[in-house]
């Protein structure tokens, strides 16, 4: 089922709008409404074309705050996410009719973001479905999750007050039905006065708590089996709490001639793709960084079906042995797995986020 959520002004003009908007079995509620919009920062190349429709100089890094409009259409997507891919040329019609459209062109520019994507995969989509609007490639998730890490595709209005400040004032979650509904509302929130409108601290987006479908005890069972699996024993385990919060599981592992501690951590990623399922595996490293295991808590792939033993081998043949305290960059030529292209660069880049998880326990002396 998609999830649509669309929210509108606190304007009873354009209360229809936002109804219509909403799918029939979907939840209408406000969502990051009056929010201030972050000033992302993109490091990327433009075209000549790019940097006369976003009014910025020739540069390769560069502000959202520079890009010039009074309003700014942000598409958060992936390239890999269905839905992402059946609202291109949806989106595409509609930067044409803003295009021809005179009391339109030059006042609302659009962009997208590609979460989790580099640039030659931002490159090989615009190609394929025709997309002449700019997309920035963001791989490391940064600017996705400084909007809240929403599931894709997700559509964020961003108005310009008075001082040049991006301020939220419409989303929408889920595929888009049509160019002229999204046409409607893009007239619409430019009639609102900002000078009415009183901004809020918040979050743009804000999906539910992740929690994984199994046990404390279960979770227990598979950090376990994750420390096994380097063929040592499990003398001890238990639970540990940083303190920034965060949690992992600390074990004695005996291999007869030595014994040595291995840690296993949960990693949990909210779903990109707005129908897949979240993301949780368990990983298993050394004192040193060196992953020993991955252990699959919940990993999905198209249809939400399960991965198979052959896709787990696979990755773990791409990340087992690997440090945690060096780069873990996903390469979809030898890294994807059928399907679960999505799920699999959540993981990669979980990973690769690990570093500041082993830094902090060096800061507590749980590794030296």
């Amino acid at each position: 089922m998609h999830c649509r959520i669309f929210i509108s002004s606190f304007w009873a003009l354009f209360l229809s709008i936002s109804l219509f908007f909403s799918s029939a079995s979907g939840e209408a509620k406000q969502m990051g409404f009056a929010i201030p919009f972050p000033d992302l920062t993109f490091t990327q190349s433009l075209s000549k074309e790019e940097q006369s429709y976003l009014g910025i100089t020739k540069k390769t890094k560069f502000s959202f705050r520079e890009i010039k409009g009074d309003l700014i259409l942000v598409e958060l997507l992936s390239t890999y996410c269905v839905n992402c891919q059946r609202q291109a040329p949806i989106f595409t019609e509609l930067y044409s009719s803003i295009e021809k459209d005179p009391k339109l062109k030059g006042k609302v520019k659009m962009i997208g973001i590609a979460a989790g994507n580099n640039p030659g995969e931002v490159e090989t989509f615009k190609k394929a479905h025709q997309i002449l609007y700019p997309i920035f490639s963001d791989p490391k998730f940064d600017a996705h999750m400084a909007v809240g890490g929403p599931r894709t595709p997700f559509t964020i209005w961003v108005r310009r007050d008075a001082q040049g400040n991006g301020v939220v004032v419409s989303t929408h979650l889920g595929l888009t039905e049509s160019a002229e509904n999204v046409l409607a509302e893009t007239r619409a929130v430019l009639q609102y006065n900002l000078a009415l409108l009183k901004t809020k601290k918040g979050a743009i987006y804000e999906g539910d708590a992740l929690k994984p479908p199994l046990t404390e005890e279960e979770l227990l069972k598979r950090a376990r089996k994750g420390m096994e699996a380097s063929g040592g024993k499990v003398l001890q385990i238990e639970k540990i709490t940083l303190k920034d919060g965060d949690w992992l599981y600390a074990g004695k592992v005996d291999w007869g001639t030595r014994q040595e501690n291995l840690f296993s951590k949960l990693a949990s990623r909210r779903a990109v793709c707005d129908i897949c399922h979240d993301t949780f595996f368990i990983y298993t490293f050394d004192s040193t960084g060196k992953v020993v295991d991955i252990v699959p808590v919940q990993l999905t792939k198209i249809d939400n079906l399960h991965w198979t033993d052959e896709d787990i081998k696979k990755l773990k043949s791409r990340t087992v042995g690997k440090s945690i305290l060096k780069p873990f960059t996903f390469d979809a030529r030898v890294d994807s797995i059928s399907g679960a292209t999505i799920t699999a660069v959540l993981i990669f880049d979980s990973l690769d986020k690990a570093k500041e998880i082993f830094e902090e326990m060096k800061k507590e002396g749980y590794v030296k």
